[in-house]
Protein backbone atom coordinates (compact mmCIF):
# COMPACT_ATOMS: atom_id res chain seq x y z
CA UNK A 1 0.00 0.00 0.00
CA UNK A 2 1.29 3.35 -0.58
CA UNK A 3 -0.13 6.59 1.35
CA UNK A 4 -0.82 9.66 -0.78
CA UNK A 5 0.20 12.70 1.60
CA UNK A 6 -1.89 15.85 -0.22
CA UNK A 7 -3.53 18.86 0.73
CA UNK A 8 -7.58 18.41 1.07
CA UNK A 9 -8.83 21.78 0.03
CA UNK A 10 -7.95 23.38 -3.51
CA UNK A 11 -7.24 20.56 -5.44
CA UNK A 12 -9.97 20.68 -7.89
CA UNK A 13 -8.81 19.95 -11.58
CA UNK A 14 -9.83 21.56 -14.46
CA UNK A 15 -12.01 20.15 -17.07
CA UNK A 16 -12.04 17.04 -14.84
CA UNK A 17 -15.09 14.74 -14.37
CA UNK A 18 -15.94 10.99 -14.00
CA UNK A 19 -18.35 9.08 -15.64
CA UNK A 20 -21.27 10.65 -13.29
CA UNK A 21 -20.63 14.13 -14.42
CA UNK A 22 -19.06 14.64 -11.36
CA UNK A 23 -16.12 17.05 -11.23
CA UNK A 24 -12.65 15.04 -9.47
CA UNK A 25 -10.54 16.39 -7.11
CA UNK A 26 -6.46 16.55 -8.44
CA UNK A 27 -6.19 13.78 -5.48
CA UNK A 28 -9.09 11.64 -6.99
CA UNK A 29 -6.85 11.63 -10.59
CA UNK A 30 -3.43 10.85 -9.15
CA UNK A 31 -5.12 8.06 -6.87
CA UNK A 32 -6.70 6.28 -9.85
CA UNK A 33 -3.79 6.73 -11.99
CA UNK A 34 -1.87 4.88 -9.06
CA UNK A 35 -4.26 2.40 -8.93
CA UNK A 36 -4.26 1.80 -12.83
CA UNK A 37 -0.97 0.58 -12.06
CA UNK A 38 -1.73 -1.91 -9.47
CA UNK A 39 -0.79 0.22 -6.99
CA UNK A 40 -3.13 -0.02 -3.33
CA UNK A 41 -3.40 3.73 -2.32
CA UNK A 42 -4.06 5.28 1.11
CA UNK A 43 -6.04 8.59 0.34
CA UNK A 44 -6.50 9.90 3.60
CA UNK A 45 -9.22 12.54 2.92
CA UNK A 46 -11.05 9.17 1.42
CA UNK A 47 -10.86 7.96 5.51
CA UNK A 48 -11.20 11.03 7.89
CA UNK A 49 -12.40 9.47 11.22
CA UNK A 50 -14.79 11.49 13.78
CA UNK A 51 -11.97 13.14 15.66
CA UNK A 52 -8.83 14.37 15.12
CA UNK A 53 -7.25 11.71 17.30
CA UNK A 54 -8.95 8.73 15.23
CA UNK A 55 -8.06 10.19 11.76
CA UNK A 56 -4.23 10.59 13.40
CA UNK A 57 -4.33 7.45 14.84
CA UNK A 58 -4.53 5.74 11.85
CA UNK A 59 -2.80 7.70 9.45
CA UNK A 60 0.33 7.03 11.88
CA UNK A 61 -0.85 3.30 11.30
CA UNK A 62 -0.95 3.13 7.87
CA UNK A 63 2.11 5.19 7.74
CA UNK A 64 3.95 2.27 9.59
CA UNK A 65 2.44 -0.23 6.83
CA UNK A 66 2.88 1.95 3.76
CA UNK A 67 5.25 0.36 1.12
CA UNK A 68 6.37 4.93 0.43
CA UNK A 69 4.64 7.68 0.23
CA UNK A 70 3.87 10.28 -2.14
CA UNK A 71 4.18 13.63 -1.59
CA UNK A 72 2.17 16.08 -3.63
CA UNK A 73 4.69 19.46 -2.91
CA UNK A 74 1.92 21.82 -2.23
CA UNK A 75 1.48 25.34 -0.01
CA UNK A 76 -0.49 23.36 2.76
CA UNK A 77 2.19 22.31 5.32
CA UNK A 78 0.19 19.86 7.16
CA UNK A 79 1.39 17.22 4.56
CA UNK A 80 5.09 17.70 5.27
CA UNK A 81 4.73 16.30 8.69
CA UNK A 82 3.48 13.21 7.30
CA UNK A 83 5.89 12.57 4.72
CA UNK A 84 8.55 13.50 7.42
CA UNK A 85 7.31 10.42 9.51
CA UNK A 86 7.53 8.46 6.76
CA UNK A 87 11.08 9.16 6.43
CA UNK A 88 11.48 8.69 10.01
CA UNK A 89 10.19 4.96 9.70
CA UNK A 90 12.82 4.71 6.63
CA UNK A 91 9.95 4.71 4.00
CA UNK A 92 10.78 5.74 0.71
CA UNK A 93 9.50 9.70 -0.24
CA UNK A 94 8.20 10.51 -3.90
CA UNK A 95 7.44 13.87 -4.69
CA UNK A 96 5.01 15.46 -7.24
CA UNK A 97 5.33 18.42 -8.62
CA UNK A 98 1.90 20.16 -9.10
CA UNK A 99 0.30 23.91 -10.56
CA UNK A 100 1.20 25.51 -6.75
CA UNK A 101 4.41 24.34 -6.19
CA UNK A 102 7.24 26.50 -5.65
CA UNK A 103 11.41 26.52 -5.69
CA UNK A 104 12.19 24.22 -3.67
CA UNK A 105 15.19 24.25 -2.03
CA UNK A 106 18.17 21.36 -1.86
CA UNK A 107 17.25 20.34 1.71
CA UNK A 108 13.85 19.19 -0.11
CA UNK A 109 15.73 17.85 -2.96
CA UNK A 110 17.85 15.72 -0.64
CA UNK A 111 15.24 15.01 1.61
CA UNK A 112 13.11 13.11 -1.10
CA UNK A 113 14.08 9.97 -2.73
CA UNK A 114 12.45 11.11 -6.06
CA UNK A 115 10.75 14.46 -7.48
CA UNK A 116 7.91 13.74 -10.56
CA UNK A 117 7.29 16.58 -12.85
CA UNK A 118 3.86 15.55 -13.44
CA UNK A 119 1.55 12.67 -12.84
CA UNK A 120 3.18 10.85 -15.65
CA UNK A 121 6.99 10.98 -14.87
CA UNK A 122 5.63 9.98 -11.70
CA UNK A 123 4.00 6.72 -12.67
CA UNK A 124 6.84 5.96 -15.11
CA UNK A 125 9.18 6.27 -12.04
CA UNK A 126 7.58 3.94 -10.01
CA UNK A 127 6.80 1.61 -12.94
CA UNK A 128 10.58 1.10 -13.56
CA UNK A 129 11.71 1.70 -9.60
CA UNK A 130 8.82 -0.10 -7.39
CA UNK A 131 5.88 -1.94 -9.74
CA UNK A 132 7.20 -4.51 -11.96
Amino acid sequence: MIYLASPIAQTTQKDSWNESGEKLSRNEIICNKLKEIGLDVYLPQANQKRSGVETLTEQLEVIKKCDFLVLVLSDTRGIYIEAGYAKALGKKVYALEVEETRKYSDWLIAFCDYIAKDIDDLINYLKNHEHN
